[in-house]
């Protein structure tokens, strides 16, 4: 430690003395504060913890009630998605299962079928479109439940299984690619 009467650093002084003569000036008193001129609400008779709020944005005109009209869906894209999905499914586990099994599929798929077919036809007449073709739901049904039947006999059920695997690579891709 040196005996020097300089200090180590820092602020250690008591007192500070001002350097030319210079003191700064006393704080001037603060004002009166400012006044508000927001005017408090008038008491509605809700509680303080209502939707005081939300009453100061309230619409003072209403909105449009335009009705927006249903529109046709584009295609049969969602009948070809389920067709060779149900391909895909049952082809695969064809092998593995019970031909009962198989034909409960079946049905079950001509079921769901004939229920979207159903619920296409009541859409066209609620809303008054041109009747749709009715051929794409039976072809759909048949031509699925024939695919996999001749699939299973052609090329069996682990062919399909890998073939519904690279089907469903290339459909990713696609997806990944435009989506």
């Amino acid at each position: 430690m040196s005996d020097s009467p300089h200090h180590s650093g820092g602020y250690q002084q008591d007192d500070p003395e001002h350097v030319g003569g210079y003191e700064p000036s006393p704080p001037e008193p603060p004002d009166d504060p400012p006044r508000t001129t927001v005017e408090p609400l008038e008491e509605t008779g809700e509680p303080a913890d209502g939707p005081v709020a939300a009453e100061r944005f309230r619409r003072t005109t209403p909105a449009r009630r335009k009705p927006i009209p249903a529109r046709r869906s584009g295609g049969y894209w969602r009948l070809a998605f389920g067709t060779v999905a149900y391909v895909m499914v049952v082809g695969g586990m064809a092998d593995y299962v019970d031909p009962q099994t198989r034909a409960l599929g079946h049905l079950a798929f001509w079921a769901l079928i004939g229920l979207a077919m159903f619920v296409s036809v009541s859409r066209e007449r609620r809303h008054g479109w041109e009747p749709a073709p009715r051929w794409p739901w039976p072809a759909g049904a048949l031509g699925g439940a024939v695919a996999v039947e001749i699939l299973v006999v052609a090329v069996g059920s682990p062919a399909v299984i890998v073939g519904s695997l690279i089907l469903l690579g290339l459909a990713l891709f696609v997806l990944l690619l435009f989506g």
